[in-house]
């Protein structure tokens, strides 16, 4: 009798074992679009996202693996989570506004400012782990000549940025001093940089490896020799109605991050090994700039992050 409550007691734990294993499945195993949320079962919890796009994809897959990642650590079995695609427009500024919009995104993931930090809930956990301020540029090949001039701030501001008109970065340049025309998407900025109507693009990185191979347009090419630097962090954002999901996903990455498992997946999608090496920027000229909006409690946060790439030390 005792032999078969055992066996009763260890046939419910594996049976346990086998519900939470193909709920996780379930929940984790893709991201839905919203036309498919009519099949998921009524105890389902759904998190919105923005749809991915040809232009984003690659980020888009980190960024929503990373999501999922979170929210698996802190998963209730009984009631799976979905992310689900919800159509959107990828101008920053209106997808932040969708945050708060009844119906609209629950969670986006951009570069935080003090004015971010307001308008939706910031769960501030850097998903780049402190990479996204280290900025290369793509050039014309035409210009190369031109740009192997630079030595100092003062060269560079001789030039014309691009950059959206609603992304921190166009501040942070404009407040340094650089002349930077802002615009509404990446496409126009691109179409900018080919006609000459500005000199330069900065982006973070592990982004100018990635767009420059997909532009694949042999007058498109990354500057070889400088690099501008300054801190500047990739939060999650999240609706200012749902605040127990900000918690849930904080809770859920800084278990990730102790786990390493948030390491493992930062190293699939970005190898900064790669990065470094492929741009060489530890043989670039460093300039840094100040970023001045960033709120204290983004600065104290990411202290550790500040300090993490000896590039620029």
């Amino acid at each position: 009798m005792i032999q078969n409550r055992r066996r009763v007691g260890l046939f419910s734990i594996v049976a346990v074992m086998i519900i939470r294993h193909l709920f996780c499945q379930q929940a984790f195993g893709g991201v839905l679009d919203s036309a498919q949320t009519s099949q998921l079962p009524p105890s389902s919890y759904e998190v919105k996202i923005v749809e991915s796009s040809e232009l984003d994809y690659a980020s888009h897959a980190y960024y929503s693996a990373l999501l999922k990642l979170a929210l698996s650590k802190t998963e209730d079995p009984i009631k799976p989570t979905y992310l689900v695609e919800s159509s959107g427009n990828l101008v920053q500024e209106r997808v932040l506004r969708q945050l708060n919009q009844e119906g609209g995104i629950d969670v986006f993931w951009t570069v935080t400012s003090k004015l971010r930090e307001q308008q939706a809930i910031p769960v501030r956990v850097p998903l780049l782990n402190g990479i996204m301020g280290y900025r290369v540029s793509l050039i014309r090949q035409s210009t190369l000549r031109e740009f192997n001039n630079v030595r100092s701030a003062p060269d560079l501001k001789r030039f014309i940025a691009g950059q959206g008109h609603d992304w921190p970065d166009f501040q942070i340049l404009e407040h340094n001093g650089f002349t930077t025309l802002g615009t509404s998407n990446y496409d126009i900025i691109i179409e900018l940089l080919k006609a000459g109507r500005i000199d330069y693009f900065p982006r973070a990185a592990h982004e100018a490896v990635v767009e420059a191979k997909s532009l694949n347009d042999p007058d498109i090419i990354i500057e070889p020799s400088v690099l501008l630097y300054y801190p500047s962090y990739m939060f999650f954002f999240v609706s200012q109605s749902k605040p127990e999901l900000a918690q849930r996903i904080e809770r859920g990455l800084n278990i990730a991050r102790q786990d390493g498992s948030f390491a493992a997946l930062f190293e699939k999608y970005i190898s900064f090994k790669d990065i470094e090496k492929a741009l060489k920027l530890s043989e670039r000229t460093v300039l840094k700039l100040n970023n001045p909006h960033l709120s204290e409690a983004t600065l104290e946060a990411t202290a550790s992050e500040a300090q993490q790439l000896e590039v620029v030390q």
